[in-house]
């Protein structure tokens, strides 16, 4: 089984270098274009099930790559929660917790900051319980999720059995692909992004 991670286009957050979390942010228009660039890359392909974030970015990233097909919205590959920072740069989060913020930033856990903000390891744990629920298909063959960085990046590190934080880059309206075989998943293909073939 194949399962296809798309990341949603450029968010008005991404935009303005800020936080978002779980906030409702919308995509701007180059979010829309990237999203209809990526298109390219899984319109001549059949999923057996497309599983979407129930966050704002991600639905609409959705809608543009998969006009009209059936989704299950999805709770559990939502962007790491860091809504409590919303609406805020890094430069402000540095300049309230200084050095502890950029390190959480790096590992991306910011809990460590206690303002109600998840961990790193509830994240992964997260990304395994959705990883554990598309193994548990074992009768489709193609799946397609439209996520998030976060959720993304800790699939990743799951499956490779290693912490990336944010070395690993994985950009907006990218794909990347995740195979399962005799109920082992391995990392198939990183970050193809709208304008790479």
């Amino acid at each position: 089984m194949d399962l296809y991670m798309i990341r949603h286009g450029e968010s008005l957050a991404n935009f303005t270098g800020t936080h978002a979390g779980w906030a409702p942010v919308p995509l701007t228009e180059k979010g829309e274009a990237q999203a209809e660039a990526a298109r390219r890359h899984v319109r001549n392909l059949t999923f057996d099930r497309l599983y979407v974030s129930d966050v704002r970015r991600a639905q609409q990233t959705a809608d543009i790559l998969f006009p009209g097909v059936p989704r299950t919205f999805s709770t559990i590959i939502r962007e790491i929660n860091n809504t409590s920072m919303r609406g805020k740069t890094c430069d402000d989060m540095t300049a309230l917790y200084g050095e502890r913020y950029l390190a959480c930033r790096k590992n991306f856990d910011y809990a460590p900051l206690g303002i109600d903000c998840e961990s790193g390891a509830h994240m992964r744990a997260r990304a395994q319980e959705f990883l554990d629920l598309v193994a548990a298909e074992e009768t489709l063959t193609r799946v397609a999720a439209v996520a998030h960085a976060g959720l993304i990046t800790a699939m990743a590190e799951v499956v490779l059995g290693a912490r990336v934080g944010r070395q690993m880059s994985c950009g907006n309206a990218s794909v990347s692909i995740f195979r399962c075989e005799n109920n082992r998943w391995r990392l198939r293909l990183w970050n193809l992004t709208p304008d790479m073939d």
